[in-house]
């Protein structure tokens, strides 16, 4: 059945009452601070752990290290992470003022009530995206040109899953298949290139042993999505977490959590790895416990 077709679902009790939520200042709506609330430092940092990773195990592999190639293949990641969620704002804006949207709200301090109460242009953040992306495809080309054609591959590869999320008449981010879809191009595509960038080879070695951190990417989406699954319900935005439900899209988190628990478990072993690298297993209790915490006020 067609959720989006059905009666609003009960909603699920959020912790911030939208309502009664305390007004920002004036200071607050400032365009500067609004900027930076769509620019998620931390959304940012989680999703190019992935290609720091394929880079260190790159020049684990073959012994050396370029900081020319590397600065131009983070910068490339970095700029396009953030590109992405400028335009990712755009089209949440687009999608609010669609003719089958009802009206939707989020926490004030959201990329989307700043860009409904007018704090934030949405043609300045959009040529704002633009701008970013174009940087990341000349940092692209450049590494391309200095190592080879597989960059073109990866990063083309990723600015075309990236755009078919976004942009019509694909619009992935419409079809639940929008959070798999950016966790690939940020998650798993660049493991390998930044292992080519540096070793000038392909392995599966950065795939199995940033498996861990492409799942971490993939969960940062996944549950970016849970926590406005009812507003992007009210905009007709067809999130995993809305055409799941939001019980058994954090059923989807707890599973993403327990394969980056055991990847990290076969990696140690396949690879041969010291036994302290499995230390990281450690923290698997105190996920789970956040899981059953969340699941408790749901």
């Amino acid at each position: 059945m067609n959720i989006i077709t059905d009666p609003m679902p009960p909603a699920v009790a959020p912790d911030v009452d939208l309502a009664i939520a305390t007004p920002l200042t004036e200071s607050e709506h400032s365009l500067h601070w609004a900027l930076l609330r769509t620019m998620r430092y931390d959304v940012g940092l989680a999703l190019a752990a992935p290609a720091v990773y394929g880079s260190v195990a790159g020049w684990w592999a073959s012994g050396s290290f370029s900081w020319i190639t590397f600065s131009f293949f983070i910068v490339g990641i970095v700029t396009a992470v953030f590109a992405y969620q400028a335009l990712a704002a755009v089209a949440d804006n687009e999608n609010r003022l669609a003719v089958d949207a009802k009206p939707a709200t989020d926490l004030p301090d959201s990329p989307f009530t700043l860009i409904a109460d007018g704090a934030l242009p949405p043609t300045m953040l959009a040529s704002i995206g633009y701008l970013l992306a174009t940087l990341s495809a000349l940092c692209m080309a450049w590494l391309g040109l200095l190592v080879g054609w597989p960059v073109f591959f990866f990063a083309g590869l990723g600015a075309l899953l990236i755009g078919a999320t976004l942009l019509s008449p694909v619009a992935l981010a419409k079809r639940g298949l929008g959070e798999v879809a950016v966790a690939i191009s940020f998650g798993i595509l660049p493991l390998l290139a930044g292992f080519y960038v540096q070793a000038q080879s392909l392995s599966w070695m950065p795939l199995a042993g940033g498996l861990p951190l492409a799942c971490f990417a993939f969960l940062v989406l996944l549950d970016g999505a849970l926590s406005t699954w009812r507003r992007d319900w009210l905009i007709r935005k067809r999130t995993l977490p809305v055409i799941l439900g939001p019980a058994r899209a954090l059923d989807l988190s707890v599973v993403v959590t327990m394969a980056a628990y055991i990847s990290i478990l076969l990696t140690a072993v396949l690879a041969r790895l010291p036994l302290w690298t499995l230390a990281g297993l450690a923290t698997l209790p105190l996920a789970m416990g956040a899981f059953a915490d969340i699941r408790a006020r749901m």
